[in-house]
């Protein structure tokens, strides 16, 4: 099985603002651009996935329109992390000693009290399993930077369980593992910007 991740085109709000679970939009320009991007890099007759935020539906949905892919499975487990009361604030307004508490323990500290890095992990292990069960062949993902990390770190997982012939779902400390695993990768995913993730059979 082949995921065709897509990370969403870039929002109205710009990189100085916390922002995960806010349902930001997309300028229209911004939209089009990266449909017209994508189309040209994308299969026909696949199915379409998408976070239930804006900036990922609107162009799943155009993506679906121009391939003549029908409807778009919305999956909420595809959200971005949720911030709390930090969201939409400017980063520079948020306190150093509330970003210090967060680094100091990234997987249980849920910044501006709202989603821990572990609670992530797990409900992307959920989706991660159900794209499995659900499909085979390629999907196309549309989602966020945070959860594209997240697939990663779960499918680095998989394959080595697979490889070692050992268990097919973590347990506590290798959902940790996944987890920090994703927050570690620093590499930069860009708007629009496609990756293949090949995975393990289940």
């Amino acid at each position: 099985m082949q995921l065709l991740l897509i990370r969403h085109p870039q929002p109205v709000l710009d990189k100085r603002h916390c922002y995960g679970a806010s349902d930001i939009a997309v300028a229209p320009e911004a939209l089009q651009s990266c449909r017209e991007r994508l189309l040209p890099q994308l299969p026909r007759g696949v199915a379409i996935v998408s976070s239930p935020l804006q900036r990922c539906t609107q162009l799943a949905q155009a993506l679906a329109k121009a391939l003549g892919q029908g409807d778009v499975l919305l999956q909420d487990g595809l959200r971005e992390m949720d911030f709390g009361t930090w969201e939409r604030r400017l980063w520079d307004d948020i306190a150093w000693s509330e970003v210090e508490a967060w680094n100091q323990d990234l997987l249980h500290h849920a910044p501006g009290g709202g989603e821990n890095l572990l609670a992530v992990a797990r409900r992307m292990w959920a989706v991660f399993v159900e794209l499995q069960r659900r499909y085979s062949g390629q999907v196309i993902v549309v989602c966020h930077a945070g959860t594209i990390r997240m697939f990663q770190a779960c499918a680095g997982w998989q394959i080595v369980q697979a490889g070692q012939g050992a268990q097919a779902h973590p347990d506590a400390d290798a959902l940790a593992s996944i987890a920090l695993q994703a927050a570690s990768t620093r590499t930069t995913i860009a708007y629009g910007e496609v990756l293949t993730l090949d995975l393990a059979a289940p």
